[in-house]
């Protein structure tokens, strides 16, 4: 005789239960993956933005650039040396950048505030150099080169 499998309305409760978390937790781990991935991106376009700038300045007497549009020329060679495949309107929305600063009067004082910076996270985090680190690090070199 065969046996006939019964199953209790117990049973198909913790079954449901199962399947709703384990659904649950794959989908969070899938928005932390990629959330993950784009910040990560993120940090790595401000980076090529703030070597921009650096490109921009050594071209411009260290004048810092007043916008996107004199940011441009110096967008192909910097990409190139990035590996990166962005195009100039995607750095615009991911990065934010301080046209103001005066590289002049604030040579060295980055560190109390962004020149270069995630447009969707002004405070992320950055594992391994932050761009203010990259525009310092040039002025640095220029002061002490007396440029």
């Amino acid at each position: 005789m065969k046996r006939k499998l019964q199953y209790s309305s117990r049973h198909l409760m913790f079954a449901t239960a199962f399947v709703a978390v384990a659904i649950w937790s794959i989908t969070t781990t899938i928005a932390r993956t990629r959330q993950n991935i784009e910040a990560s991106q993120s940090t790595y376009a401000a980076r090529l933005v703030a070597q921009m700038c650096v490109a921009h300045m050594k071209a411009n007497g260290d004048a810092w650039p007043k916008d996107w549009e004199e940011l441009h020329d110096d967008f192909a060679p910097c990409l190139a040396r990035s590996g990166q495949t962005w195009t100039f309107a995607e750095l615009n929305g991911r990065v934010g950048v301080a046209w103001n600063f005066n590289p002049k009067d604030d040579q060295l004082g980055l560190e109390s505030s962004s020149v270069v910076w995630v447009a969707s996270d002004p405070t992320q985090e950055f594992y391994g150099i932050h761009p203010n680190e990259i525009v310092s690090q040039y002025l640095a070199t220029t002061i002490d080169s007396g440029g």
